[in-house]
């Protein structure tokens, strides 16, 4: 939130994306674009360094306001993906969890790594009480890391996300 921390695991540094990030993140996502386009809706609209600076922003402006975005990097400083907590309701002590992790990247357990690193901030300096997180009923990688996470599956939101095929059911 608003001093930005850096988090550290034992694979990865978690910080707030800035500017100069703007080329890696280009190439994450253009590197991953069919493997994210089948779960996450939002890439379709960031396809120009314009979109990716706006994407930039609006996380910095987001972390002024008590949420937490921060990229993942590897040790030799390349961007494995992005994770969240948003949606912040300070009165009810609540977020929303969000997370992608490149397609060369999938597999290595970086996002389970992050997302236990984030909801552990999350919870002791955010002071939430309740973090939700959506998975795709599809996405079983996802879905795995949730649970790995400690998430508890609660039921299925019927057409959550519309996607390029149409609406899809998250749980």
């Amino acid at each position: 939130a608003s001093d930005d921390p850096t988090l550290r695991t034992s694979r990865l540094v978690l910080r707030p994306l800035a500017y100069a990030d703007v080329p890696a993140l280009s190439e994450a996502i253009d590197s991953s674009r069919a493997y994210l386009a089948a779960w996450l809706p939002w890439e379709r609209d960031i396809r120009t360094p314009d979109d990716l600076r706006v994407f930039v922003d609006r996380t910095l402006r987001m972390n002024a306001d008590g949420e937490a975005h921060r990229a993942l990097f590897e040790s030799d400083g390349r961007l494995a993906g992005h994770a969240s907590i948003e949606s912040a309701n300070a009165a009810q002590a609540s977020a929303e969890l969000g997370y992608w992790v490149r397609a060369d990247r999938a597999g290595r357990g970086y996002a389970t790594e992050a997302v236990r690193a984030l909801l552990e901030w999350g919870f002791r300096h955010l002071g939430l009480h309740r973090v939700t997180a959506f998975a795709d009923v599809a996405n079983v990688a996802s879905r795995r890391v949730l649970e790995k996470a400690g998430f508890r599956e609660e039921g299925v939101v019927r057409h959550r996300a519309r996607h390029r095929d149409g609406w899809r059911d998250h749980v």
